[in-house]
C-alpha cells in the first residue's frame, strides 16, 4: 500500500509539471473540452482460483474534462458482480472447489495523460490517442450470501480468514487507453486497467493486497470545445513521380521442424504437519523436514507456505502468537539449513485465532503446504 501511494505521488508531481507547460503552449481548438463515456467489458480478481472461472462482466460510466491537449481528469464509476473461489486443496474443510459471487461498485477519481500529444506535440492527425491512467477511489460490496454459505459449511479450515462483513475498501488504479476518433466529438476506446485492492476485497483476509485486471470497450462523446477553424489551402506543387522499384525475388523459406511435445508431469501435493508439546517450538521429527526438502528439489520454483498455530486451551492470545511465530520460523530456518531457498518460503503466524483441528492439543502445530 505504501509503495503504491509513493508511486501515485510521483505521477501526480510529474503531471503537475506537464500541466503547467501544456497550458503555455497548447493552442489546439479542440481543448479544453468536457467528455462523457459509456463502457462495457470484463474483469477478474487474481487469486489461486483458476482465473477463467472468475471472469465477470462490468459496465462503467465516466464524466471528465481535458484541461489542455495533454492532461485531463475524470470521475469513473463501474460495477457488477465479482467472483471469488475456494480451492479444496488449500482449505481442509472443503471436499470440492467452491465458487462464490457478490455485488460490487467502484468509484474512482482518475488523472488522464494523453501520451500521443506529450510525445508528439506537433502531430497533424488527431485520429488516434494513447492515454495513461492513474487514480484512486473506493469499492463498495454487498450480497455475501454465497460466500457465507460456503464458510458456514466448513467444520474447520486452514487458510485466509473470512471477512465477509467488510463492505468498503480502498481502490488504486493504473491503466492505459487506446482511442480512435471518428470525429472531433465521437470516439471508440479500449481501456486496460490493473486495480490495487485492499486485502478484504475478495472477502478473504490473506495479509496480501488483492489485484483486479479488467478490459473495457466503449464510446466517448466530447463537447464544449471551440469551433473548428477554416483551413487555408496550400499551393499545389507538381513533382515528377519517382520510378517504381524493381521487385526483389522472394526468399525461399524452409518449414521449421515441429518440436516434440513435452511429457506431462503430474505434480505431487505437499502437506506436512509438525505437532508440539506445550511451549515447545523445535521442529521434529527430521523425516518430515527431509520429505519437504525432497519435494522442493522436484519443484524448486513452487511456494512453500509455513503457518504456525497455538491451542486456545493453554496460555493467552498474546503469548500464543509468539509461540506460533517461533515454531513457524524455526521450521523455516531448519528447511533453509537443509537447502530450501528463502525466497520460496512464506511464513505466517495465526496464534490461537485459527484452530485447524477439533482436538485442542493438535492445534500446537506448524502446517507446511506447497503451492
Amino acid at each position: 500500500m505504501k509503495k503504491f501511494l509513493n508511486i501515485a505521488l510521483v505521477v501526480a508531481l510529474l503531471c503537475g509539471v506537464t500541466t503547467a507547460k501544456a497550458q503555455n503552449d497548447d493552442n489546439d481548438y479542440r481543448y479544453p473540452h468536457n467528455f462523457f463515456s459509456i463502457q462495457g467489458g470484463a474483469q477478474a480478481t487474481l487469486t489461486h482460483y483458476p482465473i477463467g472461472k472468475l471472469i465477470t462482466p462490468q459496465v462503467a460510466l465516466s464524466y471528465g474534462r481535458f484541461f489542455n491537449s495533454k492532461v485531463g481528469a475524470r470521475l469513473h464509476v463501474q460495477g457488477w458482480k465479482i467472483n471469488g473461489g475456494f480451492l479444496a486443496e488449500r482449505f481442509d474443510g472443503l471436499s470440492n472447489d467452491a465458487k462464490y459471487g457478490f455485488n460490487n461498485i467502484t468509484g474512482d477519481l482518475d488523472l488522464l495523460m494523453n501520451m500521443s500529444n506529450i510525445l508528439y506535440p506537433n502531430r497533424t492527425s488527431q485520429a488516434f490517442d494513447w492515454l495513461l491512467i492513474a487514480g484512486f477511489g473506493v469499492n463498495y460490496a454487498w450480497d455475501f450470501d454465497e460466500f457465507n454459505d460456503i464458510t458456514n459449511s466448513m467444520k474447520y479450515y486452514v487458510g485466509p480468514e473470512p471477512c465477509g462483513t467488510k463492505h468498503s475498501t480502498f481502490n488504486g488504479r493504473l491503466g492505459t487507453m487506446f482511442q480512435y476518433n471518428f470525429s472531433d466529438h465521437v470516439g471508440v476506446n479500449l481501456e486496460l486497467d490493473a486495480n490495487y485492492k485492499n486485502d478484504e476485497f475478495n472477502l478473504k483476509r490473506n495479509w496480501d493486497p488483492d489485484w483486479q485486471v479488467q478490459a473495457l470497450v466503449g464510446l466517448t462523446f466530447r463537447f464544449g470545445m471551440k469551433k473548428k477553424p477554416v483551413p487555408v489551402p496550400e499551393p499545389v506543387v507538381y513533382e515528377e513521380p519517382a520510378p517504381a522499384p524493381k521487385p526483389e525475388p522472394k526468399p525461399i523459406v524452409k518449414p521449421e521442424p515441429k518440436p516434440e511435445p513435452k511429457p506431462i508431469v503430474k505434480e505431487e501435493p505437499l502437506h506436512e504437519v509438525f505437532y508440539y508439546n506445550i511451549r515447545l517450538s523445535d521442529p521434529d521429527p527430521d523425516k518430515i523436514l527431509n520429505r519437504i526438502v525432497a519435494w522442493h528439489s522436484k519443484y524448486p520454483h513452487k511456494t512453500i507456505s509455513i503457518s504456525g498455530y497455538a491451542d486456545r486451551g493453554t496460555g493467552n492470545p498474546k503469548i500464543n502468537v509468539g509461540y506460533a511465530k517461533a515454531r513457524a520460523e524455526k521450521v523455516a530456518n531448519a528447511l533453509y539449513n537443509k537447502g530450501v531457498a528463502r525466497e520460496v518460503m512464506v511464513v505466517n503466524s495465526y496464534g490461537d485465532t485459527v484452530q485447524p483441528f477439533e482436538e485442542n492439543d493438535r492445534n500446537r502445530c506448524v502446517i507446511v503446504v506447497g503451492e
